[in-house]
């Protein structure tokens, strides 16, 4: 196990898709590196998904996983990191660090603080149990890792409340709302993100809601006015007509004009 602290550069950044194995007695041990922000901003591609990093994000990476950590130039990150050499029969650990250490936010972070301050301090001392105090400690925050991750149920209702969010949102803002990316930014969210927990709760992709309730407004306007068909399009941010004409049709059935 190695475990350090470090105070990132404006322009830190690390793009690796491995790193070398580590052996002892001529087996190949499990290896794990965890790290853990607490303080700045940056950003973290993982296995093909992005995170954005602030004080209490948690992640891990094993040997042969493609990751890709960059700092924020204007709030440089301070970081802890520890390298976990295990073999694959400890469980304990192993499952752990799967299901709790890939990529999450902890809010209540000070014990893990305590728990990395403890190893650094006793990583050097040079006494006779120097190295089994360090590795329980590691372990202990193993463990404190999973007692702190979000349980199932609370995942459940964060993603249920982060869907009801998008849901009014699109509600209430559909009609100056172009794209999914334009409803990501102004909600602060990864487009990736808000697609899957869209469809996860409702029937519809976030794109083809967003459509829905433009053209709804459409036929309104259509049935209770005079107005001209490029006038409505472009009230709903269809600068093409022909493209509005053949988004209400998909939706519909007819054309515009013959509803």
């Amino acid at each position: 196990m190695s475990v350090g602290f470090e105070k990132c550069l404006p322009d830190f950044l690390v793009e690796r898709d491995s790193y070398p194995e580590i052996k002892r007695s001529n087996l190949v041990m499990e290896s794990t590196t965890i790290e853990f922000i607490v303080a700045g901003e940056g950003n973290l591609c993982l296995s093909g998904s992005n995170h954005d990093l602030c004080p209490g994000s948690l992640f891990s990476y094993k040997v042969g996983q493609h990751h890709k950590i960059s700092s924020s130039p204007i709030k440089p990150m301070i970081k802890y990191f520890m390298v976990l050499a295990h073999s694959p029969v400890i469980e304990i650990e192993s499952k752990t660090i799967k299901e709790n250490c890939s990529f999450q936010n902890i809010r209540d972070h000070n014990e893990i603080v305590e728990l990395f301050e403890l190893i650094l301090g006793n990583t050097n001392s040079g006494t006779v149990h120097s190295t089994s105090i360090y590795n329980l400690l590691a372990h202990t925050i193993i463990l404190k890792i999973s007692e702190l991750a979000p349980s199932a149920l609370e995942k459940q209702v964060r993603a249920c409340d982060t869907y009801n969010r998008i849901h009014q949102y699109l509600r209430k803002n559909y009609f100056r709302i172009k794209t999914i990316n334009q409803l990501a930014d102004e909600l602060n969210i990864d487009p990736a993100y808000l697609y899957r927990i869209f469809r996860r709760f409702h029937n519809d992709s976030p794109y083809r809601f967003l459509i829905r309730l433009k053209m709804g407004h459409d036929a309104s306007l259509l049935l209770s006015s005079r107005r001209l068909v490029k006038d409505i399009a472009f009230e709903l941010g269809f600068e093409n007509p022909f493209h509005f004409s053949r988004t209400f049709k998909s939706v519909y059935g007819v054309s515009p004009e013959n509803f």
